[in-house]
């Protein structure tokens, strides 16, 4: 695609196409999740989450198939940075307090596991990377931690809330699956075209793939979370909310292993100034809502609502340096 006469409007279909996918998918993933009583912090984890991170997941594989490695890195650091965006905007349209206040251990937990997984890629990123048979050092080192970092969450909430012991009985089950795999197959047919239409906007406009990735496929790619977020703060359900938004970015940087398996060099490798940046600030916005988290446990909600608008001044510092950095 070399013109943005057929890139922006590709790009703009396929947006629509994997947005509405997203969004049902969410719907029947939480109907799903509901069927089988699990908790809301853990569904919001998992289930949610990862249904939510779809589109990120067949926007990079597609990105690293077709020869654009700069939008699959771009897309993970700045949907992360994205998604603390969206988490800092429900605290200000919603109130802090309801967001950052009595939230318990297994939450902490939760956030200090998806900083931890991005100071994690940070150091890898410093460090170099090499191939190791199909995948990579950092990919092997990031999956390992991730599945770690989500056994101490669940053995968490284990600890916090008792399991129900059968499953709910609901007569919308197969409706549910259906529903569910077939938003699935949406964004794996839509997402190649995102990928292909965002790299002809990169060659067309003079942008570099990287911005590209960073804010426009990022806010795509992210805008089913950001949906989640607002219909769980809307039924005043703060566990799903955090669940979801950095339940996302933990399995956001879990992506980069996944993309690893297609392509023959190790995706940490392309990683340039326009991603180190937004990495270390994807990070610095993920540690300050731990903290907001942390103090709002504590009952100091002051702190809270100070650092919750600095969040949103920082995001939109770190895409104007992203778009000026050379």
């Amino acid at each position: 695609m070399e013109t943005l006469t057929i890139s922006v409007p590709v790009f703009i279909i396929s947006s629509v196409v994997v947005v509405i996918a997203g969004v049902f998918l969410a719907k029947y993933g939480d109907e799903i999740a509901e069927q089988t009583g699990w908790g809301t912090l853990w569904v919001g984890t998992i289930l949610i989450s990862v249904a939510t991170s779809f589109p990120e997941i067949v926007t990079n594989i597609s990105a690293v198939i077709i020869g654009s490695p700069e939008i699959a890195l771009g897309t993970v650091f700045g949907a992360n940075a994205k998604n603390i965006l969206t988490l800092a905007g429900i605290g200000a349209i919603f109130g802090v307090s309801g967001l950052f206040s009595n939230q318990d251990k297994q939450t902490l937990v939760l956030a200090a596991v998806a900083v931890l997984l991005g100071l994690l890629t940070l150091f890898l990123t410093l460090i170099g990377d090499l191939r190791v048979a199909s995948s990579s050092f950092s990919g092997i080192v990031l999956a390992v931690a991730y599945v770690l970092g989500m056994k101490l969450v669940f053995s968490s909430i284990q600890k916090g809330e008792k399991q129900e012991d059968s499953l709910k009985e609901n007569t919308s089950g197969r409706s549910s699956w259906i529903g569910f795999l077939a938003a699935s197959v949406a964004i794996i047919c839509s997402a190649p075209f995102l990928a292909s239409s965002a790299e002809g906007i990169a060659g067309s406009s003079g942008l570099s793939a990287s911005f590209v990735g960073v804010l426009l496929v990022a806010f795509v790619t992210t805008l089913p979370e950001a949906t989640v977020a607002v219909a769980a703060a809307l039924r005043r359900s703060p566990g799903l909310i955090i669940g979801n938004i950095f339940g996302s970015c933990a399995f956001n940087l879990f992506i980069i292993p996944i993309s690893d398996l297609f392509d023959d060099k190790p995706l940490l490798l392309n990683v340039n100034s326009e991603h180190m940046l937004t990495l270390i600030g994807s990070v610095i916005l993920m540690s300050a809502g731990y903290f907001a988290l942390v103090f709002g446990a504590r009952g100091q909600l002051n702190i809270s609502r100070l650092i919750n608008p600095l969040m949103i001044f920082f995001y939109i510092g770190l895409m104007y340096a992203v778009y000026n950095i050379k």
